[in-house]
């Protein structure tokens, strides 16, 4: 089985308690305003990877017309059933998103992740693709090597695929994927160090 269908799986069993251990989300206000500040307000965004919604509904309360999108329904229906504002969903692959290139931003926290190492450079390039001219990718994915079945802490008996990178080899391919890298940094969290990227979408010849 495909990583990305067994960890869709593994959501569906956890979707209640990782939306209730996640529903703070502080700890991004400072990632969050970047990216909205490098947007017109009212741009057109898409949370890829949403889960139930969180983030969404943060970039929403910032003057974006944000959507949700995952690969997992019972995320975005607890996500649906939980929210105290409403947040458009669309059940979505990464790999193939379901819309053309007229999107102002992309936000992929913790998404990209999940996805087997080959897989990650083709989504890029599907990111790529939605993309308006100069339009801008969010993306964070963990530090470290190789890749690794990790049980949640939600419930043991259920685990996660992840893929692990440095910052050299994230930035190669999205130069390869015709992003330019605007800004970038390594942030500790509780339990693991992140790769954050802001990066846009180039012109053609540029």
């Amino acid at each position: 089985m495909n990583p990305l269908e067994q960890t869709r799986q593994t959501y569906r069993e956890i979707a209640g308690a990782y939306a209730q251990a996640q529903q703070h989300r502080a700890q991004m206000t400072t990632q969050i305003g970047k990216f909205v500040e490098l947007l017109p307000s009212g741009a057109c965004v898409l949370d890829v990877g949403c889960g139930p919604g969180l983030d969404t509904a943060v970039l929403r309360q910032n003057n974006l017309q944000a959507i949700g999108m995952d690969y997992s329904h019972e995320m975005m229906r607890v996500g649906r059933s939980g929210q105290a504002h409403h947040v458009p969903f669309v059940q979505a692959d990464m790999r193939q998103l379901p819309v053309g290139s007229a999107v102002h931003g992309l936000w992929a926290c913790a998404s990209l992740l999940h996805l087997a190492r080959e897989e990650v450079l083709p989504t890029l390039r599907e990111f790529h693709r939605v993309l308006r001219p100069g339009g801008i990718l969010y993306l964070s994915l963990k530090l470290g090597d190789g890749e690794a079945w990790v049980p949640t802490l939600y419930n043991p008996s259920y685990a996660r695929f992840f893929t692990y990178w440095q910052p050299e080899t994230l930035d190669v391919l999205l130069e390869t994927a015709a992003f330019h890298i605007i800004n970038g940094w390594e942030e500790t969290g509780r339990r693991d160090t992140w790769l954050v990227r802001y990066a846009r979408k180039k012109e053609p010849g540029k």
